[in-house]
């Protein structure tokens, strides 16, 4: 009897310990999104925090190109949404796009510069990581990467990048920087650099 009783304080205690633990919902099942694939934690972590959802309701188009203003948009996103507050700097965009507020963000933080802004323009390795370093408050790290294809106005950012985690180069010695993103590779460079640090950031 003893026994039993034990067993059924135990149980209750896990029952009451889960009723306030969070449930982690599980995300869409896109079909181009294979559970066992690279990018299948960093789409459905993506999606969990409302960064980006799928081009369809089944589909997620993890290798299409990733432009310019999807990824500013999505990190923009990642950092809370915030209403950016200076005047219009671009010469080629104007309110009502998606990614209008992300892009006056990006320029009050200087990730861009004012003039055009290109939002259809294919986002590169180095861009990428660029942002992401910006976005993080551009800390120093060791430049000596080893790679010999990175320009002196990205070697920080890339050499941050790889001490990071956020992604590595094409091989020893070259990073490829000017080589572009597709959707699922943008996803895991932010789930690795934020994943475990955007409750701090939000």
């Amino acid at each position: 009897m003893r026994d039993i009783r034990k067993s059924a304080a135990v149980l209750l205690a896990v029952l009451m310990l889960c009723s306030v633990l969070p449930v982690c919902a599980a995300g869409p099942a896109f079909a181009d999104v294979p559970s066992g694939s690279w990018f299948a934690a960093p789409v459905q972590w993506a999606v969990a925090q409302e960064i980006t959802n799928g081009t369809s309701a089944t589909t997620f188009s993890p290798n299409t190109t990733c432009t310019k203003a999807q990824v500013l948009t999505f990190l923009w996103r990642a950092f809370g949404s915030p209403d950016p507050t200076p005047a219009q700097p671009f010469t080629d965009i104007s309110g009502g796009t998606f990614y209008y507020k992300a892009a006056l963000w990006a320029y009050e933080n200087g990730m861009v510069d004012a003039g055009a802004f290109q939002p259809n323009a294919p986002c590169t390795r180095s861009m990428a990581v660029t942002y992401l370093w910006k976005a993080a408050g551009r800390p120093a790290a060791a430049a000596d990467t080893g790679f010999t294809d990175v320009p002196a106005d990205c070697a920080q950012a890339v050499a941050w990048a790889v001490a990071r985690g956020v992604t590595n180069g094409m091989s020893e010695t070259s990073f490829a920087p000017a080589v572009t993103c597709t959707r699922a590779q943008i996803v895991t460079f932010l789930y690795r650099d934020l994943g475990d640090r955007l409750d701090i950031i939000l």
